[in-house]
């Protein structure tokens, strides 16, 4: 008899539903970008869409990764132009840390 189910390595832990702060596809987020390195910098937080999940390893675009974190696909909702100029990207894979779900309008 199992007592635990398994799940993929590579799926990122499902949050339980109605929990604060929960990511998932379809949610509007906020990338906080980490402006340590260019702190000058006048681009904006890109808004976009979560469209699927990332690994739970690896790196993340425009944002360091610390040990095992999830990471998400997010399609900005206006081409994106990194602090360091480069671009325009459609999306880019984000470490859940940098991630806030967006202000209702």
């Amino acid at each position: 008899m199992a007592l635990f189910k398994r799940r993929q390595a590579d799926a990122p832990a499902a949050a339980p539903t109605g929990v604060a702060g929960a990511f998932g596809v379809g949610m509007q987020v906020v990338v906080r970008l980490d402006r340590s390195r260019y702190p000058d910098s006048l681009v904006e937080d890109p808004i976009g869409v979560i469209t699927a999940p990332g690994e739970l390893v690896g790196s993340a675009l425009y944002a360091p990764v610390v040990g095992k974190e999830a990471v998400w696909v997010v399609h900005f909702e206006e081409p994106f132009y990194g602090l360091d100029g480069t671009g325009p990207h459609e999306s880019a894979r984000v470490s859940q840390g940098s991630l806030e779900a967006a202000p209702e309008s």
